[in-house]
């Protein structure tokens, strides 16, 4: 069986703390890493025209 291999990135950016405190509450996650996470995933997933 082969396995898939991941390559995995470290990101930063600077957003506004409203815009942090916003998105866990949309998301649910109380840490601002699984917020970001959440989105992004979210956001990949949704077909964009």
């Amino acid at each position: 069986m082969k396995v898939k291999e991941v390559k995995i990135m470290q990101v930063q950016s600077v957003l506004p703390d409203e815009d942090l405190v916003r998105l866990k509450m949309k998301t649910g996650e109380s840490s601002t890493k699984d917020a970001i996470s959440k989105a992004v995933y979210y956001y990949l997933s949704i077909e964009i025209d």
